[in-house]
């Protein structure tokens, strides 16, 4: 792809935020083009899938879904490096970037549209993004709140999860609070895929009432971080596994093992015996949610990425967290073409 590049997305759309950070953080020109109802036409025109973001070239090439866009990009434009030269670190960057897009996803679309005061603020940033500022017709906010509210039943949001899903995003902040302390990014002093992931999700839970307080109060480190993230730099190299073991292995343990690789391996499973639905243990609690052959090919991936990642380091911290319980199995990779409806328009 040939820069200057035009990004269609969102402000409420993690995935489009993320990509455009990486496209500051690697110095290339590009415009940023809300999805806006005038803008529709434009945008369907280059969209294999009604989703953000969506990057088209200088020679009206175009790329849909971040992490496939961002992995193109990165083959191209390899200066300044987001990849750890450490390939057990490089393999860990990809596994939480994923955790980030699939499982804190959750808490997102989870929070933004379960409280009242979220739906509110989440309703009318949309509005205001559909019309670009101008007055909407009567009742769209409303609208467009029933809809979403309606939709929470595809990430797996419900009375009876959301003491897990809120519990897990406590945790995973307060975890990463530990593992920013004393770091501009989460493995040293420049981003890696992991932080473009992570603060994209974290971006949109702190612009929302409900997780935003929390985050403010919380994490304050976190909330410094995600500032930061908006135009990332480079601060200095990538540490060594080593420095960044103990708070890599917490949150591997107790977040990635501990929730998001249990629900992934059920929601494979699920999909491979075409299952009508998921229901798994997690922490002690129930997670019913409908299966997402998306998540099932982006769990075939990482597999894949994994038995490429063979290291003795990669393999004891993979083995101690309780990772490679769920990263050594076998997956069937599901069509590259076919995506999920995972609640949002503004999802890839």
């Amino acid at each position: 792809m040939t820069a200057p590049f035009r990004l269609y997305g969102a402000e409420l759309s993690p995935y489009a935020v993320k990509v455009r950070s990486y496209l500051r953080f690697k110095g290339l020109e590009f415009q940023w083009l809300e999805r806006s109802n005038a803008r529709l036409e434009e945008f369907s025109r280059y969209a294999k899938l009604p989703l953000a973001p969506v990057l088209v070239d200088a020679d009206d090439n175009a790329l849909q879904d971040s992490t496939p866009m961002i992995e193109a990009l990165d083959a191209q434009f390899t200066k300044p490096s987001i990849t750890p030269d450490d390939p057990a670190l490089a393999f860990v960057a990809a596994l939480l970037e994923d955790y980030a897009d699939e499982w804190l996803n959750k808490a997102m679309f989870h929070y933004r549209w379960t409280y009242p005061e979220d739906q509110q603020s989440a309703a009318k940033r949309t509005v205001e993004m559909l019309f670009e500022g101008a007055e909407a017709p009567e009742g769209v906010e409303e609208a467009v709140r029933t809809r979403m509210v309606g939709r929470l039943h595809h990430v797996g949001s419900s009375s009876e999860t959301a003491p897990l899903i809120e519990g897990s995003f406590t945790r995973l902040i307060g975890l990463l609070e530990a593992a920013l302390k004393g770091r501009a990014y989460l493995f040293g002093g420049r981003p890696s895929l992991a932080d473009f992931g992570l603060a994209a999700q974290l971006k949109q839970l702190l612009s929302d009432p409900t997780p935003g307080a929390i985050l403010k109060a919380q994490a304050p480190g976190v909330v410094a971080w995600i500032a930061r993230m908006e135009h990332p730099r480079v601060e200095g190299d990538f540490e060594t596994l080593e420095a960044l073991r103990e708070p890599l292995a917490a949150l591997l343990a107790q977040e990635v093992a501990g929730a998001y690789l249990i629900w992934m391996n059920a929601n494979a499973e699920a999909v491979r015996a075409d299952a009508p639905g998921v229901s798994v243990d997690i922490g002690g609690a129930l997670f019913v949610q409908k299966p997402q052959r998306y998540a099932a090919k982006a769990l075939a991936e990482l597999r894949r990425k994994r038995g490429l990642a063979e290291s003795e380091t990669l393999a004891a911290l993979l083995g101690e967290t309780g990772c490679d319980a769920f990263l050594k199995g076998a997956a069937a990779a599901e069509d590259p073409d076919e995506e999920d409806d995972d609640g949002e328009d503004d999802q890839d």
